[in-house]
């Protein structure tokens, strides 16, 4: 039997101990994947201030539908 248990790629936090959820992200050709908690996902935010900007330019993508805003 195989368990995996999944934690923040920051911190280290595990998924019983908080809500973890996976992200993605893109520079050019280059995709980044892994899992964050809140607190890192905010912080990461805070850090790298994405914006909708042209094509060819630093995005930040939503992986799953509940992500997406609805604003």
């Amino acid at each position: 039997m195989k368990l995996q248990i999944i934690a923040c790629d920051r911190c280290g936090l595990r998924e019983d101990k908080g809500a973890i959820s996976p992200w993605t992200a893109r520079r050019g050709n280059v995709r980044y994947t892994g899992d964050l908690c809140q607190p890192c996902w905010d912080d990461l935010l805070a850090t790298f201030k994405p914006s909708n900007l042209p094509k060819g330019r630093h995005k930040m993508q939503a992986t799953r539908i509940e992500d997406i805003p609805t604003e």
